[in-house]
């Protein structure tokens, strides 16, 4: 509870350091950005950093860098931009997993409460899979199998406390089903033996797992988030069984505590253009994602409303890492 508590009022209390508060050789920006990416080169997350990078130095002026810095759950590149100073020059591009891992694991900081959300860049919906030999091709089917051979079904993800992971809780504990998880060290392992039938459904990305549905490998049921996708036709949401469920990953830009408003405003004004522009919008439509580019407001209660809601998943369902 002191950590919700801790944690709320970090993400609603409004900068208020004023741009005078760190000594400037020039106009903002100056010189290069560096954007820390906690994922490898081409994964998703990589994917839509570069375009967000490329739009970006477009509107600053200035070279933006990726900077790749994998590894422990995105804590190596958290820390390293919570770490840095607080001027405007070294962005994190951090998934929805920032808000979770630390409920799982202690870390030097606490990347949910240690850095200053700035924009948020995608939303993108989990969809429910299952192999193509399960006895249900709608959601209202899968439910009715599932709920009558209780523990006889197992399903994938990505690992314990994963995206993938705590989507499959919250719809247990929705639809009060019995499933049991099979958790595996990331995406291409879980998708391999869920094609080879080993494990009978899960939830993965749309990125990843919209090659496999068109290829016939899986078959999709149901999607997470709150919205259809052009990309997958036919395939409804699961909030329209049952009202208000949202399992919606995101992306969003984070910069260290302390970083100037007019700085701050400035890079939230340039993330929204970049991924408002039609371009972008349109490759990001057809991967599955939406582009949002929206307020600094709106994605620091976004972060302290999933902070809360992984966080009390976690502790019901006793989920611990690997």
């Amino acid at each position: 509870m002191m950590k919700r508590r801790r944690f709320t009022a970090a993400m609603l209390a409004a900068p208020i350091w004023p741009s005078w508060s760190l000594a400037q050789s020039g106009p903002y920006p100056n010189r290069p950005v560096k954007l820390v990416v906690p994922f490898p080169p081409g994964s998703a997350g990589d994917l839509v950093s570069r375009m967000l990078a490329s739009k970006l130095q477009a509107g600053l002026g200035q070279p933006v860098v990726l900077e790749h810095k994998p590894g422990a759950a995105g804590n190596i590149a958290a820390e390293f931009v919570a770490r840095a100073p607080a001027d405007g020059y070294t962005l994190l591009s951090a998934t929805s997993a920032i808000v979770i891992t630390p409920w799982l694991q202690k870390a030097p900081i606490d990347p949910a409460i240690d850095l200053l959300p700035l924009s948020q860049t995608i939303a993108g919906s989990y969809v429910l899979l299952v192999n193509p030999s399960f006895p249900a091709r709608t959601f209202p089917e899968f439910l009715e199998v599932a709920r009558k051979n209780p523990g006889k079904f197992s399903y994938a993800s990505y690992g314990n406390g994963s995206g993938t992971h705590l989507a499959m809780e919250l719809l247990k504990v929705r639809a009060g089903l019995f499933i049991t998880h099979v958790p595996y060290r990331g995406a291409a392992p879980a998708m391999h033996d869920l094609i080879g039938g080993r494990v009978e459904m899960a939830f993965d990305t749309t990125l990843t797992a919209i090659p496999q549905i068109r290829a016939g490998k899986v078959r999709a049921i149901a999607l997470g988030g709150p919205t259809t996708y052009d990309v997958l036709p036919g395939v409804p949401t699961i909030a329209q069984t049952f009202a208000g469920f949202d399992t919606d990953g995101w992306q969003g830009i984070f910069a260290p505590v302390g970083t100037p408003q007019d700085i701050a405003r400035r890079l939230c004004q340039e993330i929204a253009k970049a991924m408002q522009s039609p371009d972008v919008t349109t490759r990001l439509n057809e991967l599955g994602f939406q582009s949002i580019g929206g307020t600094q407001q709106s994605f620091t209660v976004l972060v302290a409303a999933e902070h809360a809601r992984y966080g009390q998943l976690i502790r019901e369902r006793g989920i611990r890492p690997d």
